[in-house]
């Protein structure tokens, strides 16, 4: 059997190869450290997948639910859209930008090094298997569509001062990053929302009564709210651009507070090592 916390140290090594990489092409186009770049990420993802599937072997159960097993599956969520959209797209630096986000996870979850812990019996289940899964999923669309509306916004800024600068050659199109972040919100907001009602089944299935007061599920209401008000603005009222790119890093924001202080610093049940 492969040493899970070994391999682990792996991806995050290939991980900073891919982030320097793509930062020497950001810094002076190079296409050879571009393509190298792009295919030490696709390692990344090769040893994420295998490390899933041997936790999960070893486990017994889907690996989602303490914080480093969420830490590394929101990564790999990352790595797949990135890889995904960067074949689609041709975006080099929105893949050099989620690169960034997924190392940084990786790499603070060394620091916290907790990662062997595993859940009890009794904290296992296929709904909430589904309920933390579809929770990641969001928050990776989130995340995306955030990279996504600082690009534009940094595009738009640039475009208002006439800097026809190189880096600004590598951005993609305004109506191109508009688009791309709304379809990402689209993708986000639906399985955020089934998240949560699946959560909250779970929790009145196995404990008799639903959880009201708690801070993860209300911070994660109130990040419902923002993108709800993201999708009303954008499909009833026409609106686009600018102040809903604002509108997604605002979001973005809080699903930052929701992952990384909520669930350890205020939540009195999502603390699960």
């Amino acid at each position: 059997m492969i040493d899970s916390l070994r391999l682990y140290d792996w991806i995050t090594f290939f991980y900073a190869v891919s982030v320097f990489l793509y930062f020497i092409d950001f810094i002076q186009p190079s296409r050879r450290a571009n393509r190298y770049a792009f295919w030490t990420l696709a390692v990344v993802w090769g040893l994420q997948t295998i490390f899933f599937i041997e936790r999960m072997r070893a486990l017994n159960y889907v690996p989602v639910f303490t914080t480093f097993e969420a830490t590394i599956f929101f990564a790999w969520l990352l790595n797949t859209f990135a890889l995904i959209i960067n074949y689609l797209y041709k975006m080099e630096l929105f893949t050099f930008l989620v690169n960034i986000i997924g190392f940084a996870f990786v790499a603070f979850d060394i620091f916290a090094r907790k990662g062997a812990t595993q859940l009890s019996a009794p904290m296992q289940g296929d709904l909430l298997v589904i309920h933390v899964s579809m929770a990641l999923i969001s928050y990776a669309a989130f995340s995306l569509a955030c990279i996504v509306s600082i690009m534009y916004l940094f595009q738009h800024y640039m475009l208002k001062l006439k800097k026809w600068t190189p880096f600004f050659r590598r951005l993609p199109a305004l109506e191109r990053l508009d688009n791309l972040s709304f379809q990402m919100v689209k993708l986000g907001f639906p399985t955020l929302l089934i998240a949560m009602i699946l959560g909250a089944i779970w929790y009145r299935v196995v404990f008799g009564h639903f959880l009201w007061l708690d801070a993860k599920p209300l911070v994660s209401l109130l990040l419902l709210i923002v993108y709800g008000v993201y999708l009303y603005l954008r499909v009833v009222l026409g609106w686009a651009g600018r102040r809903l790119a604002w509108l997604n890093v605002l979001g973005f924001c809080i699903v930052i507070v929701n992952y990384v202080l909520v669930g350890k610093f205020m939540s009195n049940f999502h603390k699960w090592g």
